[in-house]
């Protein structure tokens, strides 16, 4: 069977509310105790398949969840058990059984769960919804992560009905989005105790720094996967839904679910991360624009502030951590008004918008239609193949691209500007049609365009601290030295970008695969 089910972290102060509206409802609580099982070297978690069995009351059940159409999907069967011992036989002739022969009997547990669900069933008219509240852990080899989360899961119904209901609580006890399973939390969690070396390390119940960066490590961007040459609209929605992802991931680290002490370094990434899905999705939006009726919603315009805001965090880390260090090491003198005084107060703003109902609820209205929506038909079907028609746009752009970086200093500083984004917009849509592309080409291409991109991105942070030390420099010496020392480098840079916009001319086009 498919379950379809959204997902809400609940922070420390809405938690006894809410658990208390489900009980004045009329919702029931159960003790849930499960063991996840996988080969040592994680054979099914890999696949993204996860094998528990759980104790549910006094009823042993053993589930296995595979992956499924969306974000908010999966496969899962269902069998009851005498006891907690698997039985692997009943996944014969299911897509599961060739993995699972293959992993062999014996699989050990890899972690655990324990959690007090409260459940109640809501009927909406159009569908049944379970809204199942888990608080508890989950543990893996001495080491936990608390569990406080609220799940909706379609029994019946339109899918909607989860999108409607989780709004409904996310802006009343204000919510995070987390797509992780606790599969997903747990094999991390697992991973983390498993590499530990014996002895004093491995009985700490407390996560070392590296442990817990590991652990939260920022979600990089990830090439959509395609059987075959699926239509256009197909790999609209999985390239629109790899974006997403990117995007809600990092917002819930941000925003501080399973915040860790010696982990507060990773904001800048997240800040970061965040950012690029953003640009991701809205490259992703303009690139399929051309063959498919994408409406810009008004959860998008929200976005683009929320995007415009995160900037600012993101230009006072640049100053912070790379510009200003440079300066000092090249004799700039001390400066009083440092960048880095201003920003403890903006990484805090950065996490409070992370975490707040309205990012969260304009994330939420994002996914939906890329859950709830059928795929549309192509406006120009009969034009050729999907690859072949993306191909011939990536060409576009890429010559257009080309065309104009090739007298680069020439460009205002404006222009400069637009070359950087249009460089971004054509990695980014170069990801989504890369499966379909000739792989030598390809490479040449991206290789050619992430060397652009890197002196593009320097030169822009070169601007950011021209337009930060301008105004200090008629009252401190620093600042007039930094102003020289920027101008030099800005010179050195688009020397060297027009160069790279001539190297990515002489890469070649793009072909699609025979």
């Amino acid at each position: 069977m498919l379950e379809r089910e959204l997902k809400l972290h609940v922070p420390a102060g809405g938690r006894e509310a809410l658990k208390a509206e489900l009980l004045r409802a009329g919702a029931s609580a159960t003790r849930l105790r499960a063991r996840y099982f996988d080969t040592d070297d994680r054979r099914l978690a890999q696949a993204g398949i996860a094998l528990r069995l759980r104790l549910e009351g006094e009823q042993w059940v053993q589930t296995i969840k595979a992956p499924g159409p969306d974000e908010l999907s999966r496969l899962e069967l269902n069998h009851r058990r005498p006891g907690p011992e698997l039985d692997l036989s009943v996944y014969r002739g299911t897509p599961v059984e060739r993995l699972l022969s293959e992993a062999g009997t014996g699989l050990p547990t890899r972690y655990e769960t324990d959690v007090e669900r409260i459940t109640l069933r809501l009927d909406t008219g159009s569908g049944v919804v379970e809204l199942a509240y888990d608080s508890g852990s989950i543990r893996a080899g001495g080491l936990a992560l608390p569990v406080h989360e609220l799940e909706l899961e379609l029994l019946s119904g339109e899918a909607r009905n989860i999108f409607v209901l989780g709004q409904y609580w996310l802006e009343k006890y204000g919510l995070v989005l987390d797509l992780r399973s606790k599969a997903e939390r747990g094999d991390a969690l697992a991973r983390i105790a498993a590499a530990r070396k014996p002895g004093r390390q491995s009985a700490s119940r407390k996560l070392t720094a590296p442990e817990a960066r590991q652990l939260l490590k920022p979600r990089r961007a990830e090439r959509p996967r395609y059987e075959g040459e699926p239509a256009m609209a197909a790999i609209y929605r999985q390239s629109a839904s790899e974006c997403l992802s990117q995007i809600i991931r990092n917002a819930c680290f941000l925003a501080g679910v399973d915040k860790q002490p010696g982990a507060s370094a990773l904001n800048v990434d997240y800040v970061h991360q965040l950012r690029v899905g953003i640009r991701r999705l809205r490259s992703c939006r303009r690139f399929f624009s051309k063959w498919l009726p994408i409406e810009d919603p008004a959860s998008l315009q929200e976005l683009k502030g929320f995007f415009s805001l995160l900037g600012r965090e993101r230009d006072a880390d640049v100053l912070r951590l790379s510009v200003t260090p440079r300066l000092l090491d090249a004799g700039m003198p001390a400066l009083d008004l440092a960048p880095a005084a201003r920003h403890a107060r903006r990484g805090a703003a950065g996490r409070r918008l992370a975490a707040g109902t309205a990012f969260q609820a304009c994330l939420l209205a994002l996914l939906e239609p890329l859950v709830t929506l059928e795929d549309p038909p192509s406006q120009d079907a009969a034009a050729g193949k999907p690859a072949r028609m993306l191909a011939r746009r990536l060409n576009g752009w890429l010559d257009r691209l080309c065309a104009d970086g090739e007298h680069f200093l020439r460009l205002s500083v404006e222009a400069q500007h637009e070359q950087r984004k249009k460089v971004k917009r054509l990695r980014y849509c170069l990801d989504f049609a890369a499966p379909l592309l000739s792989e030598k080409r390809l490479k040449r291409v991206q290789e050619a365009l992430t060397a652009a991109q890197q002196v593009l991105g320097d030169l822009n942070d070169l601007y950011v601290a021209q337009g930060f030390y301008g105004k200090l420099a008629s009252a401190h010496p620093g600042g007039l030295f930094a102003l020289g020392w920027l101008a030099a480098k800005q010179e050195q840079r688009k020397e060297q970008a027009q160069a790279a916009f001539i190297r990515l001319r002489k890469a070649g086009r793009l072909r699609v695969k025979p």
